[in-house]
């Protein structure tokens, strides 16, 4: 149970550690607002989707 306890851990600091990354630094040089836009829209389903799936699988 541990094990699975820093395996999401570790996948919530992946998306924390991309949804800095990403719009700081990899589109930053970007203009267009529909890479931003897209990328948010993506991040966000996943961040969903993840949680949703923790949640599901939370015992005590």
């Amino acid at each position: 149970m541990v094990i699975k306890s820093w395996i999401v851990w570790g996948w919530l600091g992946f998306l924390l550690l991309i949804d800095i990354l990403i719009p700081w630094y990899v589109l930053s040089g970007d203009a267009r607002f529909a890479a931003a836009f897209l990328f948010w829209v993506i991040w966000t389903a996943v961040a969903v989707g993840s949680m949703f799936v923790v949640f599901l699988r939370w015992r005590e």
